[in-house]
C-alpha cells in the first residue's frame, strides 16, 4: 500500500471514530455480499446485519464502510427501500477487478 493510500485509510478509520469494532464486524459482510451479488449498497449490508432501525445520523459511520472493505464505486445508484432513508439514492459498490488495481 502506498503512503498516500495508507494516509487515506488512516483518515477513514479516524472518521469512523468510536464505531471501529462495528465496522470491523461489517467489513467481511460487505465483501461477501459484493462477491455474491456483484453490486452492493450500505442498505444491503444493513439488512443482512440486522441494522434496519435507525434514528437520525446513528448509522452515518457506514459511509466509510465500503472504502474500508476495499470495494469500489460503480458510478450507479439504487433507491433505498427502507422507510427511514426516504427513498434516497445509494451508491452501488463492487469488488475491484484485477485490472482496476
Amino acid at each position: 500500500m502506498t503512503g498516500a493510500i495508507q494516509l487515506g485509510m488512516d483518515a477513514l478509520w479516524r472518521t469512523a471514530g468510536t464505531h471501529r469494532e462495528e465496522l470491523e464486524r461489517l467489513i467481511p459482510v460487505a465483501q461477501r455480499l459484493a462477491r455474491e451479488r456483484g453490486r452492493v449498497t450500505t442498505e444491503d449490508v444493513r439488512r443482512v446485519a440486522g441494522l434496519i432501525e435507525s434514528r437520525g445520523r446513528a448509522l452515518s459511520f457506514l459511509g466509510a464502510l465500503m472504502k474500508l472493505a476495499g470495494l469500489r464505486p460503480t458510478g450507479t445508484y439504487r433507491r433505498s427501500e427502507l422507510p427511514a432513508s426516504h427513498g434516497n439514492f445509494l451508491s452501488e459498490w463492487e469488488m475491484p477487478t484485477d485490472d482496476a488495481r
